[in-house]
């Protein structure tokens, strides 16, 4: 029987590869295996949050991947926390042959990238950006967050309802506070969007354009560190460009462009993807929403269950083990590709009792949205603040808060994208 190899593109419910038994050494297999599901599956609705498709499936099982590399799907809670923070599992598939995802490497930014690395390397860029994220910083910008967040509710309200929530409030708002922190012009958020857009969504896009994507970015983010290299300022990207010009050593040039728009990125298509779900969520659940008005101190717990129950990452980044690793009784051996699944883990009733309902007073476990180990989100404390602030505010200001047209028919991003809904039209009490 002939093999049958994935397009890259989206597969039918229930395809799977038959074929004759991986020849190739573990981790570099593409001839797929006998009755191996495909990942990922296809979905009732486009509004069906992976996670949920994944719950019920088996803590460890065989897939393949639309590159037509095999691996295995990890779906468990303390499965996947184990995946994410044990040494034993890499993240550098640099290598000749290596798994991936989507292509080779699936450097989101480049290979360059803090995400791509293990320690030491890890250690040295995790130090070096943590500075961006410290608490005190953080915590200096609530004021000016809330300004934004007044100010574009402000303009939305004037204009009257209804609106697209994600367009007017959702992307400028932390966008613009990434780009402040950082040092990046805002005034060049359109192109810096097109090319983000491109970045994170790879499965709607062909091959040639999401690396032209990648080129505009490392072009963009290039001509950034020249110009901070040349007139220096109070900001994040100008103490970075110094660290790599006083010490050498401590960041290459690859690492710094690399790194910048890494956390471009990561700060701002994640939190906007938060505060679109979020509403959707909420919106579709009108006694949390009331709920939420009537006691601003759930909002904290508020935006820990939108990111368990359907947050902006539904996946990780591919990992491959360096050692044999048995993860509920499944023997994961070395050299083999290992996803482990974020939204069906957050899933887990072991781990979230009552898990398929959404409920802002949930007091379980920590939710893995933000990964778990060493690659735990560094942005995570302002992601938490920005959808804390975007949330009180929308429910303060925004009377009569709903969506404006069917749930349904919200348009939302394909699976292996950052997840959210592409508009959220709502509409209030003007």
């Amino acid at each position: 029987m002939d093999v049958v190899r994935p397009s890259g593109r989206f597969p039918a419910s229930g395809r799977v590869f038959r074929g004759p038994p991986p020849s190739a050494t573990a981790g570099a297999t593409l001839i797929i295996g006998g009755m191996t599901a495909v990942y990922p599956a296809e979905k009732d609705h486009p509004a069906v949050p992976m996670g949920e498709v994944y719950a019920g499936h088996p803590p460890v099982s065989r897939i393949a991947f639309p590159s037509g590399h095999e691996g295995w799907l990890v779906t468990r809670y303390e499965d996947v926390r184990t995946v994410f923070s044990d040494p034993r599992f890499s993240r550098n598939l640099l290598y000749p042959g290596a798994p991936c995802l989507i292509e080779p490497g699936d450097f989101s930014t480049g290979e360059h990238s803090i995400l791509n690395m293990d320690p030491p390397d890890h250690t040295r860029l995790r130090r070096l950006s943590a500075q961006a994220f410290t608490v005190r910083r953080i915590a200096a910008f609530r004021p000016r967050i809330e300004q934004i967040a007044d100010e574009l509710l402000t303009a939305m309200i004037a204009h009257g309802p209804p609106a697209d929530l994600a367009e007017e409030f959702a992307f400028p708002l932390p966008t613009l506070v990434m780009c402040e922190l950082l040092g990046v012009p805002f005034s060049g958020r359109e192109r810096f969007r097109r090319w983000s857009r491109v970045i994170v969504t790879p499965m709607q896009h062909a091959p040639a354009d999401v690396e032209q994507a990648r080129r505009d970015g490392a072009e963009d983010m290039g001509a950034l560190v020249a110009e901070k290299r040349a007139r220096p300022a109070d900001d994040f990207l100008s103490a970075l460009v110094h660290a790599r010009d006083e010490d050498g050593d401590r960041l290459t040039e690859p690492e710094l462009i690399d790194l910048a728009t890494q956390l471009l990125l990561a700060g701002h298509e994640t939190t906007v993807s938060l505060i679109g779900c979020g509403v959707v969520l909420l919106c579709r659940h009108p006694e949390q929403l009331a709920a939420l008005r009537a006691d601003a101190s759930l909002t904290p717990g508020a935006i820990e269950e939108i990111m368990r129950f359907d947050g902006p990452v539904d996946s990780s980044l591919l990992r491959v083990a360096l050692e044999d690793v048995t993860l509920s009784g499944v023997l994961v051996r070395r050299g083999e590709a290992v996803l482990a699944h974020v939204g069906a883990a957050n899933r887990d009733e072991n781990a979230f009792p009552s898990a398929a309902e959404f409920d802002i007073r949930r007091k379980d476990a920590q939710q893995l949205g933000f990964g778990y180990g060493i690659h735990f989100c560094l942005g995570a404390a302002l992601a938490r603040l920005e959808g804390e602030i975007a949330l009180r505010a929308l429910v303060e200001r925004l009377p009569g808060l709903a969506l404006a047209v069917p749930a349904e028919e919200i348009a939302w991003r394909p699976p292996l994208s950052v997840r959210g809904p592409e508009e959220v039209p709502v509409t209030w009490s003007a």
